[in-house]
């Protein structure tokens, strides 16, 4: 059985790659989020599931990206 830890691992993996498939659906790239207020290290960190996101965050990126904050955890 998975631990905690790797639930919650998965579960920022997925979330960065829902980002970088929508993102790449409105024909994005990295750099372009730079104009939304997201500094390109962070946000690359993001996608790849190696920072967690906050809540606050996760509205900011939705905002971006025109998209409900339910398709990141999707």
């Amino acid at each position: 059985m998975a631990s905690l830890e790797q639930k919650y691992n998965k579960l920022l993996k997925r979330v960065g790659a829902n980002l970088k498939r929508i993102r790449t659906s409105r024909a994005l790239s990295q750099t372009d989020m730079t104009g939304y207020g997201f500094e390109l290290r962070y946000y690359q960190r993001l996608e790849s599931g190696k920072h967690s996101p906050s809540l606050f965050t996760l509205f900011k990126l939705a905002d971006a990206l025109g998209c409900d904050i339910s398709e990141f955890l999707n």
